[in-house]
């Protein structure tokens, strides 16, 4: 039974301390795809590079095609911090969200 209870505790404590992540929105125009790099352009003229895109996204966008390119889109997505192969710390960016802004 005391097993149980530390089981059930440490389970408890491990949920509560899950991490939220906010998404972000930003409004830019898509610039294309290259390297395995989504290219968008916001209002300021400030390049956002996204390395990932959510298979929801994926199946109603092929950013891929071209008819994309120069379209406005409202585009919500998260960044989160990975180590890369020179273990140096890098912002990875991935489209959680993506809408066409008409």
């Amino acid at each position: 039974m005391k097993t149980l209870f530390i089981s059930l505790f440490l389970i408890v404590n491990g949920l509560g301390g899950a991490i939220v992540q906010e998404s972000e929105k930003i409004t830019a125009t898509y610039e294309g795809f290259e390297d395995g790099t989504y290219y968008f352009t916001d209002n300021d003229g400030f390049s956002n590079e996204f390395q990932h895109v959510t298979e929801g996204v994926l199946e109603s966008y092929d950013l891929t095609d071209e008819m994309y390119k120069g379209k406005l889109f409202i585009v919500t997505y998260i960044s989160e911090v990975e180590t890369d192969d020179l273990d140096e710390e890098i912002t990875v960016n991935t489209i959680t969200e993506l809408k066409i802004k008409e």
